[in-house]
């Protein structure tokens, strides 16, 4: 599978989808995913410290809107608000563990900066989109250089 493979996985509207693989000033569809993914706000960009005033609840509600869909509830949606942590994998996995069960999973796109730039995805696609290695850059870790799932 190729980078060009994942991009309908990630991003399932038809202008998304143009613009991105017909993006010729970009130089690869790395960068113009990532850079897409922050302009349409389809992606969420957190430091590696941490969130601030709910951003992955407001995220997940902005994505329900968008989507029409359920992936929490009420209830769950403010535990995962409120929920403590030290370094945000963990958060991310807590939010996993909720939203999987309704077919959904919150991945990290791989970045070269300090944060971690997520997408919400069906989980069918999980497989497909761990595969991919997005980055060459010799200096971030091998397991960083794809999109992770934390579970």
């Amino acid at each position: 599978m190729s980078e060009e493979d994942i991009v309908p996985l990630i991003f399932e509207d038809s202008d998304d989808l143009e613009v991105i693989l017909n993006n010729s000033e970009m130089q690869s569809i790395y960068t113009s995913v990532l850079e897409h993914g922050m302009l349409t706000k389809k992606f969420l960009y957190l430091d590696y410290k941490g969130e601030e005033n709910y951003e992955i609840v407001n995220y997940i509600l902005d994505y329900e809107f968008d989507k029409n869909i359920e992936l929490a509830s009420q209830e769950e949606l403010e535990k995962l608000g409120e929920f403590e942590y030290e370094f945000l994998p963990e958060k991310i996995r807590e939010v996993n563990k909720v939203i999987s069960s309704k077919g959904y999973g919150l991945f990290s796109y791989p970045t070269t900066g300090d944060f971690y730039a997520l997408f919400i995805v069906k989980l069918e696609n999980k497989t497909k989109l761990l595969q991919v290695e997005l980055l060459e850059d010799e200096y971030i870790p091998h397991k960083e250089r794809f999109i992770q799932y934390f579970y």
